[in-house]
């Protein structure tokens, strides 16, 4: 058998087992590869990463102590360290769908599940490192933003018929620099062009940008239906019809696409942090901790690990703990907000409370039932201090209005619309914000209060005034299956009617459907039994 010829290609093996180290080594070692690094933990390899430049990055899934693969190739990706001249082969024996859709989001060269033949990797090995070389040129001006120099080089490769395999990449690479040139009209007939020729996943999607950014949005709308049914535009598909539904103000819709997308590939935190602002929106409460938990989650240990995603996770859990009767849940929830600060002191070694920590513990007491401590320790704090984050000002805002403190609340409400408006806030984050303000503006106490003085208007014969505290904790807290007992009570018990017919029916048939599906008290249970004994005949089929 001949010796393999000698290659000088710098390759880069991120694994902790060294018995895959070996089997990778000896693989490369019949290929002639000779210039190779191993690492066995992420912080070995960003600190390679960061002194040479590889041409080939083969990296593992399970990593020891810290950053796993995933949290590796994002980072080597979005900071820069990993070129577009640049292979990567991620492998991992762990081949579960939500991991493998997370990974293959960020576009590695190859996917290659363990365990694996040798032949097989030294065939992805040899087409990877081939592409990369072939196409450096283009690579390297792509890099320097070189964008028509890149297009020059890109319409000659297209010219010559030996590099034909090459052409699909070299077609979508164009696509994407008409996209980065916002040449949207050029790019939307290029993109039709491609979709005569054969039906490209990247293709559909750049059309699906034009259409976006020419306001197009009906037929954008038509294009993503089409795309839902395909693995390969999924994904790109449910984000884009979740955009364009929150731009119609169809919230429910747009969580619920946003949602899919998240149990689909649920790594990727800036679709987390869009449900969970869409989920608050829909007064989701439990979605929003979920969604709040899982960015906590994949965050840990990598770089986007921060304070903030400790204190959302503790406003997360105070506002579903405020939204449940359940004292169970209560009690657990109020150990998490309680888990979450401690830890923000703890690991990022802070000696004292931070503002946005101050109004999380009052919170906390408020929770408790220590309303006065609660506001004691909010009317201590500055009123004028400038805005250092919009969340951590939403909050104090919230906070103020749950213990009493409504002039205040209204005013720090109307600092941050106006900081808003001045700086362009986020969409979602602006409709939230909005919707917050005017809902506690017809609030005349907090959340916790809401429903107990709807109860003790009702048992007072104020009707009226009952039924429309029922329906506000109803559509501040809706997922609350006593809240929705009590309005039914409400509507089906009254001497006179309360609203409109249709209204009335509406609200039935919605409150119905949430108890129906909810897990009642013994006494709720018995309650609600009695009503639809007695009511039968009014309650909808």
């Amino acid at each position: 058998m001949e010796p393999a010829v000698k290659r000088d290609e710098r390759i880069l093996i991120i694994d902790e087992q060294s018995l895959s180290q070996s089997y990778l080594r000896y693989a490369l070692d019949q290929l002639g590869y000779q210039n190779i690094s191993y690492a066995d933990r992420a912080q070995t390899a960003l600190g390679l990463c960061k002194q040479n430049r590889y041409d080939l990055i083969v990296c593992a899934y399970n990593l020891p102590k810290g950053k796993d693969g995933f949290q590796l190739f994002e980072e080597l990706k979005n900071s820069g360290l990993q070129k577009l001249s640049c292979g990567v082969i991620f492998i991992s024996a762990e081949t579960d769908p939500a991991l493998v859709h997370s990974v293959l989001e960020l576009q590695p060269d190859e996917f290659l599940a363990k365990p694996f033949v040798i032949r097989d990797l030294q065939q992805r090995i040899e087409r990877v490192l081939k592409r990369k070389q072939q196409l450096r040129v283009v690579y390297d001006l792509l890099e320097q933003h070189q964008y028509d120099s890149a297009l020059q080089v890109i319409n000659q490769q297209l010219s010559q018929p030996e590099l034909h395999k090459l052409f699909p990449l070299l077609l979508k690479l164009k696509g994407d620099i008409l996209l980065q040139q916002h040449a949207y009209g050029d790019a939307f007939v290029f993109f039709q062009a491609m979709l005569q020729i054969q039906p490209f996943s990247w293709a559909r999607i750049g059309k699906v940008h034009c259409l976006l950014h020419q306001q197009e949005e009906q037929q954008a709308f038509t294009e993503l239906e089409q795309m839902l049914a395909r693995s390969e535009t999924r994904l790109f598909a449910l984000d884009c019809l979740s955009e364009l539904e929150f731009r119609q103000q169809r919230y429910q819709q747009a969580q619920q696409h946003i949602l899919t997308a998240a149990d689909i590939a649920p790594r990727n935190l800036l679709r987390q942090q869009k449900l969970l602002q869409l989920s608050r929106l829909n007064h989701d409460y439990e979605i929003q901790y979920r969604a709040a938990r899982d960015m906590l989650k994949f965050a840990r240990n990598s770089v986007y690990e921060q304070p903030d995603l400790y204190l959302n996770m503790a406003r997360a859990s105070i506002d579903l703990a405020l939204s449940s009767e359940d004292s169970e849940q209560q009690y657990r929830l109020n150990r998490q907000a309680t888990l979450s600060l401690n830890t923000v002191q703890q690991q990022f070694k802070q000696r004292s409370l931070s503002e946005p920590q101050q109004v999380l513990q009052a919170r906390l007491l408020y929770l408790q039932d220590h309303r006065e401590k609660a506001r004691s320790m909010l009317a201590e704090l500055e009123t004028d201090t400038p805005f250092t984050s919009l969340e951590d000002a939403l909050d104090k805002a919230k906070a103020l209005h749950e213990v009493g403190l409504t002039d205040a609340s209204r005013q720090l409400f109307q600092q941050i619309i106006q900081h808003c408006r001045l700086n362009q806030a986020e969409p979602v984050f602006s409709a939230y914000l909005q919707q917050e303000q005017q809902e506690r503006e017809r609030m005349p106490q907090g959340p916790r209060e809401l429903n107990n003085n709807a109860v003790h208007l009702y048992q007072h014969g104020n009707w009226q005034e009952a039924f429309s505290a029922f329906v506000m904790a109803a559509q501040v807290m809706p997922r609350n299956a006593g809240i929705a007992l009590n309005l039914l009570q409400t509507l089906l018990t009254a001497p006179r009617p309360l609203c409109a017919d249709a209204q009335r029916d509406s609200l039935l048939q919605q409150c119905q459907q949430l108890i129906n599906s909810s897990k009642l008290k013994t006494d709720q249970q018995e309650r609600y039994l009695q009503l639809k004994q007695k009511y039968l005949s009014e309650l909808p089929a």
